[in-house]
């Protein structure tokens, strides 16, 4: 029997516009899967040399790309919402890593206060976290990570998007 070492690299960022009077929020996922198995073989039995790798770059296999955006909310709420669906949709027991520049995301697992911001989500979080085998948040570096870049472009236009869709409704009711 062999363990299944996969791991879902799951590439998160968001975007508020906090100058709007309706701010609009949002988030974006990318998901890779990185089969642990599979790569180990292949580099043993594959005559190709291996591609070089660049730090916070996975190259595994893109299963998934999602965004949310909602108004009158930030960011953080945001990347909360969909770190709760993510955990929801990826199979019970996998091992999960979010990879993102943003730190505030990091305590998504620990127990709110008082004083924290989102504890209904924080507290979600920490249910969904127990599903999974591990689930943790690295932080990365934004220039040198293609893919949570590419979640940025996406929140960032999921979030003008609504903000427009918004304006467009108002619009038409005056």
């Amino acid at each position: 029997m062999t363990q299944d070492t996969s791991i879902y690299y799951v590439w998160i960022g968001g975007s508020c516009d906090y100058a709007h009077k309706e701010r609009a929020g949002s988030a974006a996922v990318v998901i890779e899967l990185i089969k642990q198995q599979e790569q180990s073989q292949k580099c043993l039995n594959s005559a190709e040399p291996r591609q070089k790798k660049t730090k916070d770059q996975h190259h595994g296999n893109i299963i998934s790309r999602d965004v949310i955006s909602d108004l009158h909310t930030t960011e953080f709420r945001m990347m909360l919402t969909l770190m709760i669906k993510v955990m929801q949709e990826i199979p019970e027991g996998s091992n999960i890593l979010f990879l993102t520049n943003a730190a505030y995301i990091r305590n998504f697992d620990k127990s709110p206060t008082s004083e924290s911001a989102n504890p209904d989500l924080i507290v979600q979080c920490i249910e969904k976290k127990e599903r999974h085998n591990s689930v943790e948040v690295k932080i990365v570096q934004y220039h040198k990570s293609p893919l949570l870049i590419e979640t940025h472009n996406m929140a960032t236009e999921a979030m003008a998007k609504t903000r427009k869709e918004f304006h467009q409704t108002q619009e038409q009711k005056n």
